[in-house]
């Protein structure tokens, strides 16, 4: 009550004291109630907004306390919802036509619009009156002239005919209407003056006025003597200048009225057409003014199209010279009109240039038309790099159905050279459009009209030296633009997995650390998954073979083109004829009749609809079943042959005959390859894969059939039960067969295997992480068992110098321990690994870590950290560079920017080079900021294989609409050399195949979904080989006995003249 009491107070300039009033009473009609209190009587005072009071008074108001002004019942009963303030404004007659003229936005925009109007009509009604007028009539002092009052000597002297300057032949109606014209305006004109602000004499002299006066006055002094003034001339013509000046008033009021702020487009529009104006204006008043000063050469006058014909070749400097003013007052007018017209012109081009050229900064203007015709999609980011944009133009417009759609680029930088030729290709020109602005903005949300947009990508800034704080200027952009356009997409990157908690409203996120890590760790199980992945989400044609020599190149440049399609089942060709089949035996048949891998399925019949990656056999495919399946071509533009549709009952019958043999010499190899011990060194892979040993579970799940004879082969690997019954023997071998190539766990029994359980990670390095059940230990080690190469008393073989360690280590580089390398230490502790198959993980940091990531780790078994750099070959050597399997190098995130864009992985890639050079045996996995450095990996400058696939590489660039140049660079196509930003066009992909980013998930093991099927990698030996010598057979080998689905081949050569090759497959 006292606040408001102050406030209240506050409000006039003094109070006075009465006492014999209730109420506040305002000299002017202001009141203001207060409510009866029963503690004191309450004391009243004026507020006085003129007058101050003396200062007797004023130090009796000093003294009155705050509790003492209390509110009082008013008699006059407050409507309700309305403030205890009443304001009664008597304002004067100017006052109130003030606020009429000029404070009603709707009344100052009649006003100039019946102006242009008016003004207009003067100018019309002149012309007119010129075509209406005969000046032979009057010519000679009022009378038409004979030959006796024309006399030789008056034309060879040129003289000036006065009479006709000064008056003209005006009809009577023509002089009615313009009279009543030139009287309303002044009026109205003199309005203006009495309710204008400031001095008299500056209105009277002000432009506008002096021209209202000269065109308006002379026809209202007519009035005085009609008969004899009616054919008085009046420039009426200058009301031209009035109806531009009347223009700009209604553009402004437009402006004011209809928006905040103006944009530069907008501006420059109005400075275009206010341009084109002046030059009418000055046209017509020259034309007009010649005319009629021409008029008064007893030799040469001229029509209204002949002084136009003159003016405009003497403003455009031709001069042709046909016509000319041959009166020296026509010569005067045309020369002042002439500096006019050079001292005017320049100036508002210059000011048009000027905003052109900051128009052209800050990029072209989607306009309100374009939205209305087009879809379109808005791409911001803090800074759009050249081959960001690039990357996203063409994998959006790689696919047919977005080819009409338009891309509105929105950044906050002006446009550079680079980006200016992009926007200039005839390929974008009419379908990209630059904005210089900023998504926290409302009026830049308007000009990229992002309400009207089908979807909004919000892109991570590259090179970045904070990746959390770009991430919250993402975050904060995601929340602008949600917040002005609640119903547009978003399609979001960000960098940390602890940041998508903000952006759960989003449709897509992809988070480049949670994909990176799971990416590269299972690179570590499955050789060249990296390479793999890549390929699926780039859209490729698979042209890039064209151009490669050899025959692999040739092969692998053509199924680079395959890619994730979906279909309904019932609406499909390849796939309707599997209707109530198995779906493992649709996918085998389906890629033996189409070439199509039939990898997952989603029942949209259930109440909530997941995508599984190979239900196995005991899915029954459904009409209404959507398939996901990889190709080279989508099923709507493949071209199939009649011959494969056809059913033919004799060749199923063949089919499954033989599919019986495969299946018992399958079990046969297997059965014989755990007794041979086969030359490990000629068949050792260049990766040394962790499941290499899981080949071994097709064997443990023939040998479970043996136990239950019972049953027929196929129905028993097709049910649940037996599944899991091969689950737990693969347990038993594990814990009990020596013989699978006597794994780690399997020799030393001092590493706490007893301590091993499945389950969900209890401690979480970030919200919103999915609890993937992994092995874990029951109680969480102590933290001096977490250090690397420090020995404590629970265990002594932390260290690279123990005996037990055979190039069975992982080694992770990174700048410090992020929330995103949970990522990485989840899939190589996946239940679905074999839990003596599991290697030591060893995380070389450049900081110390928190001791909440400590508190994570410590529930994982074999999980160890130490600080050290990968340039120091000391901190190599005490990590266990020697006894590795794998080196995985992470970029750094603080790099500099000062430099070039592809400088950042410089201290990466010559870390890497350096480590190569010392420990050539190292298999070394390394993570780039670009793309474009591939090239530098394994760098050897006199290697011929180099230098041709380095001209191949620019044959791709310059040749192939691809953004895949680096295909054939060695360590690209091996897995070891991955970018994160080949996962931009994830998130691209995404806008079209909205379940991209689940089936990466699934597939990387960072989601799982029940009934979903995994990874895993089995080696292929020469008695496989001998017995399924194409991928087609192993494919239906495979689908056909355990129900896995071959997905890849990875395909490696140790010696370039060693003619033996070794194949591992990544299998579902």
């Amino acid at each position: 009550m006292d606040a408001q009491k102050e406030s209240l107070l506050g409000q006039g300039d003094s109070l006075t004291p009465n006492n014999h009033d209730n109420n506040f009473i305002n000299e002017e009609g202001l009141s203001i109630n207060k409510k009866e209190e029963t503690v004191r009587s309450p004391k009243t005072f004026v507020i006085n907004r003129v007058h101050r009071p003396p200062s007797d008074e004023r130090e009796i108001l000093n003294k009155v306390r705050s509790s003492e002004l209390v509110r009082q019942d008013s008699e006059e009963s407050i409507p309700p919802g309305s403030g205890p303030l009443k304001l009664r404004d008597h304002d004067s007659l100017r006052g109130r036509l003030r606020k009429v003229f000029y404070r009603r936005t709707s009344a100052r925009f009649t006003s100039a619009v019946f102006d242009l109007i008016v003004k207009t009509l003067a100018c019309i009604l002149y012309v007119v009156r010129i075509y209406l007028d005969d000046v032979t009539l009057y010519q000679c002092n009022g009378s038409p002239c004979t030959a006796d009052n024309t006399t030789t000597g008056d034309k060879e002297n040129g003289e000036i005919n006065w009479y006709v300057l000064l008056w003209v032949n005006r009809p009577l109606p023509l002089w009615i209407i313009q009279v009543t014209l030139a009287l309303v305006t002044f009026i109205k004109a003199l309005l203006y003056i009495y309710i204008a602000k400031g001095t008299r004499c500056e209105v009277f002299f002000h432009g506008s006025f002096v021209l209202e006066f000269i065109t308006s006055v002379p026809l209202i002094a007519t009035l005085t003597y009609p008969s004899m003034l009616k054919d008085l001339f009046v420039p009426h013509f200058l009301n031209c200048w009035l109806a531009k000046k009347a223009l700009e008033k209604i553009l402004n009021d437009l402006h004011l009225t209809r928006q905040k702020f103006q944009t530069i487009s907008v501006t420059l529009s109005q400075q275009m057409l206010l341009l084109t104006v002046v030059l009418l204006c000055l046209i017509y008043t020259t034309v007009c003014g010649v005319h009629h000063i021409q008029r008064a050469s007893p030799e040469k006058t001229l029509s209204m199209f002949d002084a136009f014909y003159y003016v405009i070749v003497t403003f455009t400097t031709v001069g042709y010279g046909d016509i000319a003013p041959d009166i020296w007052i026509s010569r005067l007018f045309m020369i002042l009109m002439i500096c006019v017209a050079f001292a005017f012109i320049p100036f508002q081009i210059q000011i048009i240039a000027s905003t052109w050229i900051q128009r052209g900064r800050a990029g072209k203007e989607y306009t309100q038309r374009k939205a209305a015709g087009n879809k379109h999609v808005v791409v911001c980011s803090q800074n759009l790099s050249t081959e960001s944009v690039m990357d996203f133009l063409q994998e959006f417009f790689a696919h047919p159905k977005l080819e009409e759609h338009m891309v509105v680029l929105l950044g906050a930088d002006e446009m550079d050279n680079n980006m200016q030729m992009i926007l200039k290709d005839p390929k974008w020109t009419h379908r990209v459009f630059y904005l210089r602005g900023s998504a926290l903005k409302d009026i830049d949300l308007q000009r990229c009209r992002i309400s009207e947009a089908e979807a909004c990508f919000i892109l991570a800034p590259r090179n970045c030296t904070d990746k959390s704080q770009a991430d919250h200027h993402t975050i904060l952009r995601s929340w602008a633009v949600k917040d002005f356009a609640p119903k547009c997409k978003q399609y979001i990157q960000l960098f940390k997995p602890e940041n998508k908690i903000h952006v759960k409203f989003a449709e897509h996120v992809v988070c480049e650390d949670e994909f990176k890590y799971a990416l590269l760790a299972n690179n570590c199980l499955y050789p060249g998954l990296s390479t793999l992945v890549s390929l699926l989400v780039h859209t490729s044609a698979g042209l890039e073979g064209k151009v490669a020599k050899e025959k692999w190149q040739q092969i692998y440049g053509r199924h680079s083109g395959n890619e994730i399609y979906h279909i309904q089942l019932g609406r499909s060709v390849f796939f309707k004829q599997y209707e109530g089949k198995k779906f493992t035996d649709a996918s085998f048949d389906a890629h033996q009749k189409y070439g199509v891998c039939l990898m997952a399925v989603l029942d949209s019949t259930l109440d909530d609809p997941r995508l599984q990656l190979n239900p196995g056999p005991q899915h029954t495919l459904k009409s209404t079943d959507y398939c996901f399946y990889m190709s080279i071509a989508k099923e709507e533009y493949s071209k199939i042959n009649p011959k494969a549709l056809a059913q033919d009952d004799a060749k199923s019958a063949i089919r499954t005959r033989n599919m019986e043999k495969m299946a018992m010499e399958l079990q046969r190899m297997l059965e014989e390859s755990d007794d041979e011990d086969e030359d490990e060194g000629e068949e050792e892979s260049v990766f040394n894969t962790i499941t290499s040993q899981r080949g071994f579970d097709l064997a443990m799940r023939l040998r479970q059939q043996t136990t239950v004879p019972s049953r027929p082969f196929g129905d028993l690997l097709t049910t649940e039960t037996g599944r899991q019954q091969a689950y737990h023997a693969r347990e038993e071998m594990d814990a009990s067969d020596g013989t699978i190539n006597d794994q780690l766990l399997n020799k030393y029994k001092d590493m706490g295997q007893e301590e091993f359980r499945t389950g969900p990670p209890p401690v979480t390095l970030y919200v919103g992480s999915k609890k993937t059940t992994c092995y874990l230990m029951k109680d969480r080690r102590p933290k001096c068992c977490l250090e690397w190469a420090k020995n404590c008393e629970h265990c002594k073989y932390k260290n690279a110098n123990d005996e037990r360690w055979h190039r069975n280590l992982i080694i992770l580089a990174a700048e410090h321990a992020n929330n995103g390398i949970y990522n990485f230490i989840v899939p190589l502790r996946s239940e679905f690994l074999g839990m003596r198959t599991l290697s030591p993980i060893i995380l070389l940091l450049e900081e110390e870590p928190h001791y909440i990531f400590l508190e994570a780790i410590s529930h994982f078994p074999l999980v160890y950290w130490m600080i050290g750099k990968i340039t120091s070959v000391d901190d190599l050597l005490k990590a266990g560079i020697n006894k590795a399997s794998h080196l995985v190098i992470v970029n750094r995130e603080t790099s500099s920017t000062n430099n070039e864009d592809y400088l950042v992985d410089a201290e990466t890639i010559v870390a890497v080079q350096t480590i190569s050079k010392l420990f050539p045996d190292a298999n070394i996995m390394t993570e780039l900021n670009s793309a474009a450095n591939i090239r530098f990996m394994q760098f050897q400058a006199h290697d011929k294989y180099s230098q041709m696939v380095s001209r191949m590489e620019r044959k791709l660039k310059s040749s192939i609409f691809s953004n895949l140049s680096h295909i054939f660079r060695l360590p690209f196509a091996a897995g070891q050399v991955f970018s994160a930003s080949m996962l931009d066009t994830l998130l691209y992909q995404t806008f079209v195949k909205g379940y991209l980013i689940t089936f990466v998930r699934l597939l990387l093991g960072i989601d799982a979904e029940e009934n979903s099927g995994h990874l895993s990698s089995i080696k292929i030996k020469k008695t496989t080989k001998a017995s399924y010598r194409t991928y087609g057979e192993l494919y239906n080998g495979l689908c056909s006995t355990t129900g896995e689905i071959p997905i890849a081949l990875y395909r490696t050569d140790q010696q370039a003249t060693d003619p033996s090759e070794e194949d591992s497959k990544v299998r579902k």
